[in-house]
């Protein structure tokens, strides 16, 4: 599942799939953020939202699609066991919204 993966992306995977990363929803989760809320958005910043759904990243989920080469977009197919996850790094370090991770 792992195989070829470094070690920053092997956490980062498990850390998306699992919801424990440094987003706004599991930060104040643990009561490091006083708000749960996306910073550009009324919503949580959960992993779902991050990756589908906040607008302020429209322009590196487009890329995202495009490498892909389908807008069907699911947290399913992005996160699997057998999916495309150079691309969803290159999403997570194109918004720099994680920056401690080395991608």
């Amino acid at each position: 599942m792992y195989d070829g993966l470094t070690r920053p992306q092997c956490s980062v995977l498990t850390q998306l799939r699992t919801g424990h990363i440094g987003l706004h929803a599991h930060l104040h989760k643990i009561q490091v953020s006083p708000t749960p809320n996306c910073a550009t958005c009324p919503t949580p910043e959960t992993v779902n939202h991050f990756l589908l759904l906040c607008p302020a990243y429209r322009q590196q989920r487009l890329k995202l699609i495009i490498r892909l080469g389908t807008a069907r977009l699911t947290l399913r197919r992005l996160l699997a066991a057998k999916s495309e996850h150079k691309a969803v790094f290159e999403f997570v370090r194109d918004t720099g919204r994680l920056p401690r991770y080395q991608l």
